[in-house]
């Protein structure tokens, strides 16, 4: 059983205890029959009753159709991902947004996570079939700012993405699994990156996409203001890092400073495809660099999968009852009013009548 008030508990004490207070007073008074008073305390502690809506929480249950697959999607959110070398001068990011969202309308009913990386892995969105709330959580992507950059590996998803799977693979063991990954490939930490063969066999299918250009481009540092897509505030309160600009960006919202090198000039970030090549070849799935220069759909061509009905259970509604002891309080209410009506006529019949002091007509 569980209470949920009408007024907040304080407001519900307050109503009670002046209900209450309007019963007891004439009742010590001696203001009528007594027992009138004590029944109408009765009363209003049935009141409060309903006032406090009594309700029992029950569990229910849905069916729905699902395709079976899960589809994971790993994102490089490191400072580098805010690269301007994407179609011109885009950050990378603002890349795998578009082709996140484009591949995601490519596996309708299935359900869809992410899992970005930087300093650390995290899952930014447990596997769900609400692709609105997909798109919602692909929009606050935002890079790590490098005043938080310890160094990362692109393979620091790793031990996340196996957790995920192994949990999942027990909730729907019929489903298959792919993994599609999203990075520039730029490894700064001392170690090489692990290897993910052990995920080959794991997988149903997949790819992994390069941003980013040999050149490579300088990156600015996340600003909380920023409108840019790729580049926001990662929710950390660090705001935009050290100098933040006031530079208009191309949608007129001010960017952050560029990040610098020790030497204080503008750091360059450059996509490394021989890392990003040996990850798929671990993955056994194609390699694609992404420029902006066609739809994902021309380099990677989704499976289809079966739809299956899947029961869901977890919702939890509750049944209310306060109307239970509503009815005591109505049928409290007619009562009075038949004394009202009583005393109303006994008034009336020992009221002495008035003599006629009309006049002649």
């Amino acid at each position: 059983m569980i209470f949920d008030p009408v007024f907040t508990w304080f407001g519900w004490g307050f109503v009670v205890l002046a209900l209450l207070t309007v019963c007891i007073i004439p009742a010590v008074r001696g203001d009528g029959p007594r027992w009138k008073w004590f029944a109408r305390m009765g009363v209003v502690a049935i009141l409060a009753l309903a006032l406090a809506r009594p309700g029992m929480p029950i569990k229910s249950s849905t069916e729905e159709y699902e395709a079976q697959a899960d589809v994971y999607f790993v994102v490089d959110t490191t400072t580098s991902m805010a690269a301007e070398d994407y179609d011109g001068d885009k950050p990378r990011l603002e890349g795998v947004k578009k082709d996140m969202l484009a591949l995601a309308e490519e596996f309708p009913g299935t359900r869809l996570s992410i899992i970005t990386f930087a300093s650390t892995a995290a899952t930014v969105m447990p596997l769900t079939t609400d692709h609105a709330a997909f798109a919602s959580a692909v929009d606050v992507l935002a890079t790590e700012t490098s005043l938080n950059s310890k160094g990362s590996s692109i393979t620091e998803a790793g031990d996340e993405l196996e957790k995920r799977m192994s949990a999942n693979d027990e909730d729907r063991p019929d489903n298959k699994d792919l993994v599609f990954y999203f990075g520039d490939g730029e490894q700064t930490v001392s170690q090489s990156p692990d290897s993910w063969a052990s995920f080959a066999s794991r997988i149903d299918s997949g790819a992994v996409f390069g941003y980013g250009t040999a050149q490579g481009g300088k990156m600015r540092e996340p600003h909380p203001f920023d409108s840019e897509a790729g580049v926001g505030d990662t929710g950390d309160g660090n705001g935009p890092g050290l100098g933040g600009s006031d530079e208009p960006s191309a949608e007129g919202g001010p960017q952050g400073e560029y990040v610098r090198d020790r030497d204080g000039n503008p750091g360059i970030s450059k996509i490394d495809e021989g890392n990003l090549r040996q990850l798929a070849s671990d993955l056994g799935v194609d390699y694609h660099h992404r420029d902006d220069s066609g739809a994902i759909s021309s380099v990677y061509t989704a499976p289809k999968y079966d739809q299956a009905l899947v029961k869901k259970d977890g919702r939890v509604t509750v049944d209310e009852y306060f109307w239970v002891p509503l009815i005591f309080v109505f049928a409290w209410i007619a009562v009075e009013s038949v004394f009202g009506v009583r005393e109303y006529l006994r008034l009336k019949a020992i009221m002495p009548r008035r003599p006629y002091r009309g006049g002649p007509r």
